[in-house]
């Protein structure tokens, strides 16, 4: 039987995800603190302003599947066991669960997410130290919300819209779709940040659903953030 509900959240996370790119153009070029650059000021407003709407769309997946809501939300059981995927080379050994995966992952992922940025924005610029160390705290603050933001929208939000409705699999490639698709025009953009970005939401979808909680989606894609945003303040 088709699940109009499960179409109209699914139809509702991807306008917010839209949203998140137009909100991006939007704040291009506005000062809130004339003391601080454009792009923490871009970041300021941005940041906020997606905090917000990531908020009320967890209200109303919470009002609408209270019980699956309540279910993802949460830290979670960050030892859980991990399904094998052997397609991507996911293939655990009997002691290994998701505490092993996810700290191994994060570091493999970090080195990643770090080469493609070098190549897609530092390359060729002049990093300086002081600086790096001056925008840190404003990259890890950036860092925490996004995270949670896109956590929120692309990741809890399939999971909760979909569960029932499709097979864990097949959530996983949704997440994977919206969270990939977005990331064209994002960073890292184009085509290696569609397949990165693709990859990483299949990957952080599964952890949602295997440990029924946030723990590890959020903290990889904060490590994540936390490279993106130093090179991108560090430029501008």
């Amino acid at each position: 039987m088709f699940n109009y509900k499960a179409l109209l959240l699914v139809l509702l996370i991807s306008a917010f995800t839209i949203a998140l790119v137009f909100i991006g153009h939007w704040t291009n070029g506005v000062v809130i603190v004339d003391s601080l650059s454009l792009s923490v000021n871009k970041q300021l407003l941005y940041q906020s302003t997606t905090l917000l709407a990531a908020i009320v769309l967890m209200l109303v997946l919470r009002r609408v599947k209270r019980s699956t809501f309540d279910e993802y939300f949460r830290i979670g059981h960050i030892s859980a066991a991990i399904k094998p995927e052997p397609w991507v080379g996911i293939q655990p050994k009997a002691t290994e669960n998701w505490y092993h995966f996810g700290r191994n992952f994060a570091v493999i992922i970090s080195a990643v997410t770090a080469l493609v940025i070098y190549f897609q924005l530092l390359k060729g610029n002049d990093l300086s130290a002081g600086k790096m160390v001056r925008i840190l705290p404003f990259s890890m603050l950036f860092a925490l919300t996004n995270s949670f933001v896109e956590e929120s929208i692309t990741r809890l939000g399939v999971v909760v819209a979909l569960k029932n409705v499709l097979n864990d699999r097949q959530i996983a490639l949704v997440s994977a779709v919206v969270f990939g698709t977005v990331h064209y025009w994002g960073n890292p953009g184009g085509i290696a940040g569609v397949l990165v970005a693709g990859f990483l939401g299949w990957l952080l979808a599964k952890s949602i659903l295997e440990t029924k909680g946030m723990f590890w989606a959020w903290l990889i894609h904060f490590l994540q953030d936390v490279i993106i945003f130093s090179a991108l303040l560090s430029i501008n």
